[in-house]
């Protein structure tokens, strides 16, 4: 029974070890999601994929080389029969060959016009790998923004919720010593029941402050595949002016982006695609040589011998006319081109409109946090006036419950514009294009 019980509370303690939270920087969750976020997984498969398909174009560069072979069997020979008729030879048709065949051959081809074209093929293909890896950097910045967006609020809920702890904390303290009064003659009950009312509305504020804390931190351990969700935030900040925001251009670092960069390419592969449609017109000549050994199948003799041959081709083939199909084809890919041109010119008024926006919604929270600074100075002095006076027996205890009160809110508004700064230099740096690397 004693070994049972000494396995119960040790089980206890580790169970409480693992489960204790630990702190999870805002880097080391930008790693944890590069290596095992799904969407990143798959973006890295699909380019290991177009570097295949690279590897795939250029194979048309080398001749094939073939090994073949054939046994055949029919249940009558070859016959043939003689259109005259000469003494000593039967009147009926004459039996040739075998009933089998065998061959086996090493045959060597290559595509000789369709080497030559290959050539736009494979920088097609070497230019889709490119738009890959501009879309992987792009998907890996909207990742890390996503990332940097759901940190920084389960940061500002974790926040609120240790003010509210502290809050509950002086809450219970000033109950406690209102209760002690009580019992000496020198406070009403109804003073310490609406002590205790406040106290309880502290509490349920703190727990519906924890519920979305923990709500919150279960969605980042899942966007970075994280397995323990037991982890705390810790500080963050960008190192970053305000003069330097003011001086961003919201033209020239557009350029940067790889959306754009990957719109960029995608237009110069679309080009190098209607190179590839001009092939097509091209005559089409396939070189093929071969060395067989076998015994025919039709043979002058009663019993044909197995012997070798070599064999040499030339295959020509030229479209005359295809009812402008491949015209047609190159018209819809420069239409496809232009399309890509005007979906970048979006792309960067979008970005031009999310930079301004960004600068300013970064400018109204510094404002926002110097007067939420100013807020706490002053209620953090009228709290301590409150506590002085309420030991001191001149102001009653729900003034000085009041005042803790209005100083945890000025506590929250500055953590809330603390919040709104980093969200604003947040998408200030998506907008203009920065690798976003915490």
């Amino acid at each position: 029974m004693q070994q049972a019980a000494r396995f119960y509370f040790l089980y206890i303690a580790v169970s409480g070890a693992l489960s204790a939270a630990y702190p999870l920087s805002l880097p080391q969750a930008q790693n944890m999601m590069f290596f095992k976020n799904l969407d990143i997984v798959i973006a890295n498969q699909e380019y290991c994929k177009k570097d295949y398909e690279l590897a795939e174009a250029k194979s048309v560069w080398y001749p094939s080389v073939d090994a073949d072979g054939v046994l055949s069997y029919q249940s009558k020979k070859n016959t043939i029969s003689l259109p005259i008729k000469a003494p000593g030879f039967p009147s009926g048709p004459l039996e040739m060959g075998v009933n089998d065949r065998s061959d086996l051959g090493l045959d060597v081809s290559w595509p000789i016009t369709a080497a030559f074209v290959n050539i736009y093929n494979v920088k097609y293909k070497s230019i889709a790998m490119q738009v890959k890896s501009a879309q992987n950097a792009a998907l890996k910045n909207q990742l890390s923004f996503k990332l940097g967006a759901l940190y920084f609020t389960w940061d500002f809920s974790y926040s609120l919720m240790e003010v509210q702890k502290k809050l509950v904390a002086q809450f219970e303290e000033t109950v406690t010593q209102l209760k002690n009064l009580q019992a000496g003659g020198m406070v009403s009950a109804s003073k310490v029941l609406d002590a205790q009312a406040k106290l309880e509305n502290a509490g349920v504020q703190l727990c519906a402050a924890e519920n979305q804390t923990d709500s919150l931190r279960t969605e980042l351990a899942n966007f970075i595949q994280c397995p323990d969700s037991g982890i705390s935030p810790e500080a963050y900040a960008f190192s970053v002016s305000a003069d330097s925001i003011a001086a961003i251009d919201t033209l020239s670092l557009n350029g940067y982006r790889p959306e754009l960069a990957a719109l960029d390419l995608a237009s110069d592969q679309l080009s190098v695609f209607i190179d590839i449609l001009s092939g097509q017109k091209y005559p089409n000549l396939v070189w093929t040589a071969g060395y067989h050994y076998g015994r025919p199948e039709l043979n002058m003799g009663n019993d044909p011998k197995y012997m070798g041959y070599a064999m040499t081709a030339l295959q020509f083939k030229f479209n005359l006319y295809d009812a402008d199909k491949v015209t047609s084809q190159q018209r819809q890919t420069q239409q496809q081109i232009e399309i890509t041109k005007r979906q970048k010119q979006q792309l960067v008024n979008s970005l031009n409109n999310s930079i301004k926006s960004a600068k300013r919604e970064f400018f109204r929270a510094q404002r926002q946090k110097k007067a939420a600074q100013l807020s706490m100075e002053a209620s953090s002095a009228l709290s301590r006036d409150a506590k002085n006076s309420f030991d001191a027996g001149v102001t009653t205890a729900l003034d000085y419950l009041g005042a803790m009160t209005a100083e945890a809110t000025a506590q929250c508004s500055v953590k809330q514009a603390l919040f709104m700064e980093k969200m604003a230099l947040l998408k200030v740096y998506f907008a203009v294009g920065k690798d976003l690397k915490y």
